[in-house]
């Protein structure tokens, strides 16, 4: 009864969320300007840095797990995005609820993006593997240091300038994952709100046509020791048509050495490398290679990360690979 009234509470709260900020949809507000709209970041590591993109991965690693990730996108190009994240998480004694919470900054030109959120996943088991449903709440701290751009070309004389701008911008995500030893797949919108000006006056609203769905799964074939291969993917989609999908695969030798290649369909190759030091301590780094329009434009993508897994005796499936 217990585990069906939070079921319940979770479906009730994710459509409470949707129907409560539905009311400020409005057509004339298409025309307004758009505060701190953005895709969610591109991580060529998503499978690592799980938390990052789906709520509900929170207490999959069956242990207090930390991830710090740095990725430098587009090096050489001027204004393009500079991010760091951390992520902390970890299941509860009773192994169905689990709590994390993620902290994000991203610099894109003369704009900065700081996000604190809170993430909850209530988890069952679903025959050999784990469903859970996740929620993240937390706020997104936009400022805009448009003071720093010129306005006044040289040799001209006027008193156009711009002003900075500042918000905080309360936000609401959703999530499912199902995981197994040998298999994952999830699917989250991490941010169920978005804003506008209107009138000068900031306007909350849930607009499905903002809303980034995030879909990605893998699976892990081989039972060797010496070698294994992973495939996988990553989909980011919106309902303007607008997506991103990485696809490719990684093998792992000795349970060690990860050596993995993908493709990002807008023209970039991915080549990523990860070394599990021990139980506890994990390295990664992932190389993106432009050969479409930004090629030669650009020194490529860089992307490093850390993971640290507190290890502690628990019962429950563990994702060993994911």
């Amino acid at each position: 009864m217990k585990k069906h009234f939070v079921l319940h509470i979770i479906f009730v709260l994710g459509f409470i969320l949707i129907s409560l900020f539905s009311f400020s949809q409005d057509n004339e507000l298409d025309n307004d300007l758009l505060i701190g709209q953005r895709y969610e970041p591109v991580y060529s590591q998503y499978e690592v840095n799980g938390l990052a993109i789906n709520p509900a991965y929170t207490g999959s690693r069956e242990c207090f797990s930390n991830i710090i990730l740095y990725r430098n996108q587009w090096m050489g190009f001027e204004g393009a995005p500079v991010t760091q994240t951390l992520s902390s998480h970890a299941p509860f004694k009773d192994e169905k609820n689990a709590a994390g919470l993620f902290l994000f900054h991203e610099k894109i030109g003369v704009t900065d993006y700081y996000e604190i959120y809170g993430n909850y996943a209530f988890r069952f088991k679903v025959g050999s593997g784990k469903l859970s449903l996740g929620l993240k709440a937390g706020a997104t701290f936009y400022q805009g240091n448009f003071a720093d751009i010129s306005a006044n070309p040289e040799g001209v004389n006027n008193d156009m300038y711009l002003d900075n701008e500042s918000e905080i911008l309360p936000n609401f995500g959703v999530g499912v994952y199902y995981y197994n030893d040998r298999f994952f797949a999830g699917a989250s919108i991490p941010k169920l709100l978005s804003y506008k000006y209107r009138a000068s006056e900031k306007v909350m609203q849930s607009d499905p046509e903002n809303y980034d769905f995030l879909v990605s799964a893998g699976v892990l074939i081989g039972n060797s020791d010496r070698i294994k291969f992973k495939p996988s993917f990553m989909l980011r989609y919106r309902l303007n048509k607008t997506f991103l999908i990485d696809a490719g695969g990684s093998f792992i030798f000795a349970n060690v050495l990860w050596f993995g290649v993908s493709y990002r369909h807008t023209n970039e190759f991915i080549i990523t490398a990860e070394y599990q030091v021990n139980e506890q301590i994990r390295l990664g780094g992932a190389y993106d290679l432009s050969i479409g329009d930004l090629a030669g434009r650009t020194k490529g993508s860089m992307e490093f990360i850390l993971r640290y897994d507190f290890k502690y005796r628990i019962r429950a499936v563990s994702p060993r690979y994911f």
